[in-house]
């Protein structure tokens, strides 16, 4: 058993960091450090928001908009996207929908302080990995971003390997090697 606070006692876990999802865990599409779009029009969000990530090993952009993010999404590539659901012009959604099909090796994250049951149903409909409601947690940020990612590493893996068996049926079918 490890400390005791308040009279309970807390196991220790040797396997805590083990099991801690980490930027350099992503797929090799990403390069060894994880790369973050934080699309937030609250200034403050986004700059809280990059410090929480920075200091778990990601590198982050911002875009205050839509449009903005639309833009760095065009030169770059991100492991993960923090989308805020409610913003000027274009909606957090409306890019989320666009992202999952432009962009389907990106871990999206939604973020809104609307805690309204029909948004997060909105938003898990259209293909996000999961979801935060401000005010928020750095811990609730690292944990729901940590299992986004875990969940997009695990389905590019998937993918990869779908791929792979088809591609050997087609070999088998194409070469079938007689015994």
């Amino acid at each position: 058993m490890g400390e005791v606070s308040d009279g309970v006692s807390i196991p220790r876990s040797g396997r805590r960091n083990a099991l801690r999802f980490r930027p350099g865990d992503m797929p090799s599409i990403f390069g060894d450090t994880a790369s973050a779009l934080i699309v937030d029009d609250d200034e403050h969000i986004a700059v809280l928001l990059s410090r929480v990530l920075e200091v778990e090993g990601y590198t982050c952009t911002t875009a205050a908009s839509a449009a903005e993010a639309r833009a760095r999404l065009s030169s770059a590539e991100f492991s993960v996207a923090l989308v805020d659901v409610m913003m000027p012009g274009e909606s957090g959604l409306e890019l989320v929908d666009w992202m999952v099909l432009e962009h389907p090796n990106t871990s999206v994250v939604m973020v809104t302080g609307a805690d309204d049951p029909r948004i997060a149903e909105l938003a898990l409909e259209s293909g996000v990995h999961g979801y935060v409601v401000k005010p928020f947690w750095p811990s609730q940020v690292i944990i729901t971003v940590a299992n986004a990612g875990r969940l997009r590493c695990l389905e590019i893996e998937r993918h990869l390997y779908e791929e792979r068996l088809r591609e050997r049926e087609r070999q088998s079918v194409d070469d079938p090697k007689v015994d």
